[in-house]
């Protein structure tokens, strides 16, 4: 679970994962950017709802990445199947707790304690 993530997007996704499921994209904003620290063209799009369990966050702005393959590995990537993933400005609304014993993962709405 990613739990960082900086700038202004909610979350981030490779372009085959946004063109399979239609998200709306502006490939006419080309923004380069860093992916695990190389250089990244992305694209601004605008799925209309991300979700994890209950933290839904609807119409937020993302970035795609066309050109970023899948299961690329350290140190040039995650290692990981990936299709996606939530950034920073996902979590900021809601309180995390992860639960290394049992594996889970709790997340609840509110200021934090």
């Amino acid at each position: 679970m990613n739990f960082g993530g900086v700038g202004e997007i909610a979350a981030g996704m490779r372009g085959d994962t946004a063109k399979q499921l239609g998200i709306r994209t502006d490939y006419d904003r080309r923004i380069g950017t860093f992916a695990q620290s190389h250089p990244a063209v992305v694209y601004p799009c605008y799925p209309k709802e991300i979700r994890l369990g209950d933290a839904v966050a609807k119409d937020v702005y993302c970035y795609t990445n066309p050109n970023q393959p899948v299961n690329v590995p350290w140190p040039y990537g995650t290692g990981f199947d990936t299709m996606g993933w939530f950034s920073h400005c996902f979590w900021k609304p809601y309180n995390i707790t992860v639960d290394f014993t049992d594996m889970n993962l709790y997340i609840a709405r509110g200021e934090a304690a």
